[in-house]
């Protein structure tokens, strides 16, 4: 039994430092919200890693104290669980559930929108896991190898916001550090921190019920909308945020499996590779430009996720680390998606949004590769906006930023220009980061608010 018991707690304590390396987690709020939510489509791939790095050291350590009596080990296990929850940062997320903000009372934001009389297309690119720090150095990032030369080309012949003279980008915030979170941050203007007391987000289930995002928004203009990823969408609330805000149509592993585009049994990393994904959305966005009315197509890429990426057939082997040569890998995808949009006829007529979900969960990579105090932001590009900005460098602002942003670049006017927490970028209004400390906003944002939890 001491074996067992021992074993378990250094399991535990193991694992909690192995997560926040393996996965990067940013906040205790995105482990909250990763158990509220369905986990269907998850790649299994870390479980081999987990087994090796926790389970394997846990089973050592339970062998090498399996002398301790029944009352010692239970005294390791108390210790190993104490050390475990002060890793994933647990009692500072019980210390801010005591405190309660009106931040969200004060500065959330539900304005007037005025739409345009010519409606643009939209094509919406997240690119998982893009931060600047993969540029060169000498364009503002932290790389030595040129990972990025495509997406470098067109941010500096476009919009794009950024901290500095250089290429720059948004802050990820508390609940805006992962897929969902990033999603939703710059569709809705708030980050999405989740009580234990929440709901899971199932079909049927509210998610956001009394909050106006992006996909309303162009719903309620006509607008033919479709959301597409490699993945099953069902993983991390994605399928339900995108049908209750929108409607959209949503292609992803199921979908395009049930209509017979992928085979019944395929299945590559998430779900499908960025080769086929990229294939699949040429496809579909040629299918909505011959519709009447104008379209919304989102897209979500995988090969760049933690921790090693995928590397594809057509994947060039040019790096040292695999997620390099992924990176490199999605900028080749991207400039022939890019290049074949330039020829389309409703090209000119299309804002295109290229843009990170989030900073990178590639710990380990990151920390191997990259210097330790870059200042790490998400990447964001902007063609064929229809406003030009006031100030496009040395701004400070967050994913939330972008969800105004995106509004005014398809001709949208905003009264007062701010929608949710965020700040239409285009504008010369502050944004929360620039009113106040990155940090003060960053803690605010966690606390409890009885209002941000009515709009959840």
């Amino acid at each position: 039994m001491s074996f067992l018991v021992v074993t378990l707690g250094f399991t535990l304590a193991i694992s909690s430092k192995w997560a926040y390396s393996y996965f990067g987690l940013s906040s205790f709020e995105q482990i909250v919200y990763h158990i509220k939510v369905p986990l269907e489509g998850t790649n299994t791939q870390f479980i081999f890693g987990w087994m090796k790095k926790c389970l394997l050291p846990g089973i050592i350590f339970g062998l090498i104290f399996s002398w301790t009596n029944g009352f010692m080990a239970k005294i390791i296990l108390l210790f190993c669980c104490i050390y475990g929850l002060c890793q994933i940062h647990f009692f500072s997320y019980v210390f801010d559930q005591f405190k309660k903000t009106d931040f969200y009372d004060k500065n959330y934001i539900d304005s007037k929108i005025i739409s345009p009389d010519e409606k643009m297309n939209f094509i919406h690119i997240y690119l998982e896991s893009m931060e600047t720090t993969y540029a060169k150095k000498e364009d503002g990032g932290n790389s030595n190898d040129d990972l990025l030369p495509y997406l470098t080309k067109i941010t500096k012949e476009s919009i794009s916001f950024s901290q500095n003279e250089k290429i720059g980008g948004a802050r990820v915030l508390t609940g805006t550090g992962w897929t969902t979170g990033g999603i939703v941050a710059s569709t809705s203007g708030l980050p999405l921190i989740f009580s234990l007391k929440h709901k899971f987000c199932k079909d049927k289930v509210p998610f956001m019920p009394s909050v106006k995002t992006l996909g309303d928004i162009l719903e309620k203009d006509g607008y033919n909308r479709v959301f597409m990823i490699g993945s099953d969408a069902t993983f991390g609330g994605r399928r339900s945020y995108f049908d209750q805000h929108g409607h959209y149509d949503i292609q992803d592993t199921v979908s395009l499996k049930e209509e017979g585009i992928l085979d019944k049994d395929y299945h590559e990393f998430w779900g499908f590779e960025d080769d086929k994904l990229f294939e699949f959305a040429k496809e579909k966005i040629l299918s909505l430009s011959k519709l009447s009315k104008p379209f919304d197509f989102e897209m979500l890429t995988v090969d760049t996720h933690h921790p090693y990426g995928y590397q594809s057939k057509t994947c060039k082997n040019l790096f040292k680390h695999s997620l390099s040569n992924s990176i490199y890998h999605t900028d080749e995808n991207l400039k022939d998606f890019m290049e074949w949009l330039k020829k389309q006829d409703f090209y000119e007529n299309t804002v295109i949004v290229i843009q990170g979900d989030h900073t990178s969960m590639a710990a380990e990579y990151i920390h191997d590769t990259y210097s330790s105090n870059y200042d790490r932001r998400v990447w964001n590009t902007f063609i064929h906006s229809r406003v030009k900005p006031v100030k496009e460098k040395n701004r400070d602002f967050t994913t939330m930023d972008f969800y105004p942003t995106i509004l005014a670049a398809l001709g949208y006017q905003i009264k007062g220009n701010k929608l949710g927490l965020g700040t239409n970028l285009f504008s010369d209004q502050s944004t929360l980061t620039e009113q106040f400390n990155a940090d003060i906003v960053d803690q605010q944002i966690k606390r409890k608010s009885d209002f941000y939890r009515s709009l959840m």
